[in-house]
């Protein structure tokens, strides 16, 4: 795929995982199947890599082959306080966080998207690699959070 078609596909995927998550009733957010996370812990946890997913674009378009920081989504729900937190308000910052990731991406020319980046475990990643990735992630969490909340 181009990064056209990545681009798209990411977007879709966000606007899909929001929409999604609105219409999660109150009673069903924090109910937990099976042990597996609950709808709430699924929405924080894609908040949080969607500003973590930011900061990795930002840095492959403005830095040369800066270095990526793993984040181990493991102790997100914990450090991050993922019981305390408001599904509405996780929701509203992946909205409006993914929206400028967008626009930032939208705006980058061809020659951007083969910028590269080194992740600590994956090695050389181009900007069009991370979103392809960004992207699988979201949908791939769409389908938990639907199960979170059936």
């Amino acid at each position: 795929m181009d990064h056209n078609e990545i681009l798209s596909k990411y977007h879709a995927s966000a606007i899909s995982f929001v929409e999604e998550g609105k219409r999660i009733s109150a009673d069903a957010l924090n109910q937990s199947k099976d042990g597996e996370w609950s709808a709430a812990f699924v929405i924080h946890h894609i908040a949080d890599a969607e500003i973590q997913f930011g900061v990795r674009y930002a840095n492959a378009l403005c830095e040369d082959n800066p270095t990526i920081v793993p984040f181990d989504e493991e102790k997100f729900p914990v450090g991050l306080q993922y019981g305390k937190r408001s599904a509405a308000v996780s929701l509203q910052s992946l909205a409006a966080s993914h929206a400028m990731n967008y626009e930032i991406l939208k705006n980058a020319s061809d020659a951007d998207w083969t910028r590269v980046s080194t992740h600590p475990d994956r090695g050389e990643v181009t900007l069009l690699q991370l979103v392809t990735l960004s992207a699988k992630h979201i949908e791939s969490h769409i389908a938990q959070l639907k199960n979170a909340a059936s």
